[in-house]
């Protein structure tokens, strides 16, 4: 029994209902929405999320803060390696480095003054086939 256990495993075992959020994160940041069933967009909603809040923790809004941090400048290196660490924690989980890059460049300035809800869940139609109910799942 099930009691009381969180998350949807997608009637999977874990190393595959991980590697498919994965790749759905992944495609997601890459294209900004993608088509899938409903179930899979609201289980991929949290990890998408947590991605770009991951990239929105180390952005540096500083450009000089490398050149500081060469220098010796103890505070900007600080950040520098919190952007580091971010960095490497979104390598570890997403299956691209372009979308890793992307979202450090492009998602997170866009998202800096929002605070969470970066998501859109629409409900479109019915699969052809088995009838499951499908959904445009963007960023907002």
């Amino acid at each position: 029994m099930r009691h009381r256990v969180p998350g949807n495993r997608l009637s999977r075992p874990y190393d595959q209902h991980r590697a498919l959020l994965r790749a759905l994160a992944t495609e997601l940041l890459r294209h900004d929405e993608i088509v899938t069933t409903v179930a899979k967009a609201k289980a991929v909603r949290s990890q998408a999320e947590k991605m770009i809040t991951l990239a929105k923790r180390g952005l540096v809004t500083d450009t000089s803060a490398y050149a500081k941090s060469k220098s010796g400048d103890s505070e900007a290196a600080k950040v520098i390696a919190n952007h580091v660490h971010c960095r490497r924690q979104m390598q570890a989980y997403l299956y691209d480095k372009e979308v890793v890059d992307r979202a450090f460049t492009e998602l997170a300035p866009r998202y800096a003054k929002r605070n969470g809800g970066y998501t859109r869940i629409v409900k479109t139609h019915f699969r052809r086939g088995d009838a499951a109910p499908m959904a445009l799942i963007q960023l907002v």
